[in-house]
C-alpha cells in the first residue's frame, strides 16, 4: 500500500496532494503542464522532500519533511 500526504512549496503555488493505493491497484496522475504531477512522483521516490506531511510505502519507508 502506498499512502501520500504532502504539501510541497512551489514558486507558483502550493502543492496538496492526499491519496492511498492499495496494494495491487495502480494509480494515474494527470493533469495540465505545471500542475505538479512530476514533483508529487519525485517525492514519492525519494528525490524531493515535502515541506509538510508524509509518504508510507507498504509501512517499510516513510518519509516526511526535514526536521531541525
Amino acid at each position: 500500500m502506498l499512502a501520500v500526504e504532502i504539501e510541497k512549496r512551489l514558486p507558483d503555488f502550493t502543492l496538496r496532494a492526499s491519496f492511498t493505493v492499495p496494494a495491487g491497484e495502480l494509480l494515474v496522475l494527470a493533469g495540465p503542464s505545471g500542475s505538479g504531477k512530476t514533483t508529487i512522483l519525485e517525492c514519492v521516490a525519494g528525490l524531493q522532500r515535502p515541506d509538510a506531511g508524509r509518504i508510507d510505502l507498504g509501512g517499510g519507508r516513510s518519509s516526511g519533511p526535514r526536521r531541525g
